[in-house]
């Protein structure tokens, strides 16, 4: 009775994940598996035209190529700029808005609200403001800084500076909403003990708030590294790479080499590549932060 028990269930378990498994099998495993071999091959990605087996030579050829070598230094600086002003500063406007202030709840909506627009419209609209004749330069015309005036997308000194900007704006709200979650588990008797105890309310966030709210922040830290590495809707409204592929991201390359110029094995090669920052990001991440949950404990 039992058995029959137990292959009822195990039939049910996998009629219920077998969906799931398809739509994964299909949409991940298939491209990921396409993606290595179109990797090792020279194509042009048109149907019927001779695929000729290169080896590795399209992932020797990517680190050749000198607009490569600067897509990377760009993801490094947007991985970098992101980190160093999304946590910190979703995290004070967390903290801000966990005080219950009068009108809080408008202040929450108002900083979310650009992570429920997708990036694409997002980076139209920033594009928009920072354009040549855009929003921006007119402002600046207008109360006296006609000097500061510049195409700020066009120039090859402003223009990746103005993408992380964007990148940074569009993403704190996002991180705001995951660390004002962590910061309601936090037990108010915590803050109530340490208030009697004489403790300031900043030696409170040192002492209390961040060393309770380390596993969310790790995570955070995590996915913005992972997402700024994956960044790519945002480049492509703006600039699409320009000027003269100074604000190309490992992403956008990928898109412009298989798709724009017909370099189908390149492009595969380079979405490789940002599978493995992506997956070697992930595996140091986890590293730290199980060597500092061993030390908390």
């Amino acid at each position: 009775m039992n058995t029959v028990k137990n292959h009822k269930m195990r039939r049910t378990v996998i009629l219920f994940l077998l969906p799931a498994f398809v739509i994964y099998t299909l949409f991940q495993i298939i491209p990921l598996i396409a993606a290595v071999y179109f990797s090792v091959v020279e194509w042009n990605g048109i149907g019927g035209a001779a695929l000729d087996f290169v080896g590795i030579q399209n992932y020797i050829n990517a680190f050749k190529n000198p607009q490569f070598i600067l897509s990377l230094k760009n993801m490094a600086k947007m991985v970098v700029f992101s980190v160093l002003f999304h946590t910190p500063i979703a995290l004070l406007l967390a903290t801000a808005i966990n005080t219950k202030c009068k009108g809080y709840r408008a202040f929450k909506a108002l900083f979310f609200v650009p992570t429920v627009f997708p990036l694409t419209a997002v980076g139209l609209m920033w594009y928009f403001v920072f354009m040549p004749t855009g929003s921006f330069n007119a402002l600046l015309d207008k109360i006296g800084l006609a000097n500061m005036v510049t195409p700020w997308l066009v120039n090859p000194d402003t223009a990746m500076n103005t993408i992380v900007f964007v990148n940074i704006w569009a993403g704190i709200g996002y991180y705001m909403v995951i660390l004002l979650a962590g910061l309601t588990m936090i037990p108010e008797e915590l803050y109530e003990a340490a208030a009697i105890d004489g403790a300031s309310k900043v030696k409170c966030f040192f002492q209390i708030t961040i060393p309770m709210l380390k596993p969310t922040l790790s995570m955070c830290i995590l996915m913005d590294i992972i997402g700024s590495v994956k960044v790519f809707d945002l480049v492509f409204a703006m600039t699409q790479g320009g000027p003269n592929g100074l604000t190309n991201l490992p992403t956008t390359l990928m898109y412009n080499e298989a798709f724009k110029y017909g370099h189908y094995g390149m492009g595969s090669a380079i979405g490789i590549i940002i599978l493995v920052i992506c997956l070697l990001g992930t595996m140091i991440s986890n590293k730290v932060m199980s060597r500092q949950e061993k030390e908390a404990a």
